[in-house]
């Protein structure tokens, strides 16, 4: 087996693992955000939960039974690491697969 094509299953692996971990750590975050939801006598805390390609922000927003907004703490951001770890994935296959033509190419 050519040194290249066991570098590239060897990456494969690891960024198969990093992406289940990140997604697990993500989901986590949100998952913790999701729940921090509730309504009793006095008011209503609503989770707020934004994902886009780079940050996942996360938050709560309280309104009492009258309809005046509670202040909260500000929204927690963290990093996609998902999108991250998969453009990650893509530009090094690909820099693999150009590896591996070039040296065919030259056998």
């Amino acid at each position: 087996m050519p040194k290249t094509l066991a570098f590239m299953i060897l990456f494969n692996v690891l960024i198969g693992i990093a992406f289940v971990f990140s997604n697990i750590y993500i989901w986590g975050f949100v998952n913790n955000i999701s729940s921090q939801g509730s309504h009793d006598g006095n008011g209503t805390t609503i989770p707020i939960i934004n994902i886009n390609a780079l940050q996942v922000t996360g938050g709560t927003v309280g309104w009492t039974s009258e309809g005046i907004q509670i202040p909260r703490p500000l929204p927690t951001i963290i990093p996609n690491y998902p999108f991250f770890i998969f453009w990650v994935a893509m530009i090094g296959n690909l820099v693999f697969a150009v590896l591996i033509m070039k040296s065919k190419k030259a056998s």
